[in-house]
């Protein structure tokens, strides 16, 4: 499920529910709105998509393998 499916439902932009769903403390112009956009979330069974959050974390979020080679 994505953020501009739950974006639809509620009425809203997918800018606000992404405001919504990344940030516990937003608050939301209209009194209800942040209730109503989780809720919407809820239902719609949405799991955030870890390859595009690694994407836009770059590489601060990206582990690091590091390979050391010897040959005798």
């Amino acid at each position: 499920m994505s953020i501009k499916k739950i974006a639809e439902k509620v009425g809203v932009s997918s800018a606000t529910v992404s405001r919504v769903l990344n940030n516990p403390n937003y608050r939301c112009a209209k009194p209800g709105l942040r209730d109503k956009i989780w809720k919407a979330a809820m239902e719609l069974d949405y799991v955030p998509n870890e390859a595009a959050r690694n994407l836009k974390m770059g590489a601060a979020n990206k582990k690091m393998i590091h390979i050391i080679s010897m040959c005798l």
